[in-house]
């Protein structure tokens, strides 16, 4: 003879049986959501992180261009903005710094020169610094400028 006891814990298994199932179906349900979101941000944080370190290389760069060196010419300061571009780019990810392209643009501000120093990581949105698991939206480069005013020796 079956007691209401008994009747009662047959009755709580079959309905944890189905809760449990319940919330595995949840579970198949939002867990691809719940890593697409995980992944993206771990892509954007790392793609930020490395357009900071583009930003902070390009200003120390500049910063390094700009020391007044007696004697020096336009094309010494560019030489010297240059170097300061590669020796001030750290390795991030990967083959990050290898694949940076630097450039220094010089262009006329009043009476002296400036020089526009620029780092451009390209073909971000193809080639991504990690892989785009979760087919989110990418810029196709990034880049980083910075701009400083030198004073070269006019003799």
């Amino acid at each position: 003879m079956v007691t209401h006891i008994q009747a009662f814990q047959r009755k709580t298994l079959q309905r944890a049986g189905r809760q449990a199932g319940a919330l595995l179906v949840e579970m198949a349900l939002t867990l691809p959501i719940l890593l697409l979101v995980v992944f993206g941000i771990v892509e954007y944080t790392i793609m930020f992180g490395a357009m900071i370190v583009m930003s902070n290389a390009a200003n120390e760069a500049a910063r390094q261009a700009t020391v007044y060196r007696s004697g020096y010419s336009q094309a010494d300061y560019e030489t010297a903005a240059m170097q300061s571009l590669t020796s001030a780019l750290p390795s991030y990810v990967g083959d990050f710094k290898n694949q940076v392209q630097k450039t220094v643009t010089p262009f006329a501000c009043g009476d002296s020169v400036c020089l526009r120093l620029t780092l451009t990581y390209p073909n971000y949105k193809t080639n991504p610094l990690v892989s785009n698991y979760a087919f989110l939206p990418l810029p196709s480069s990034l880049t980083a400028q910075a701009t400083t005013r030198v004073e070269p020796d006019g003799s």
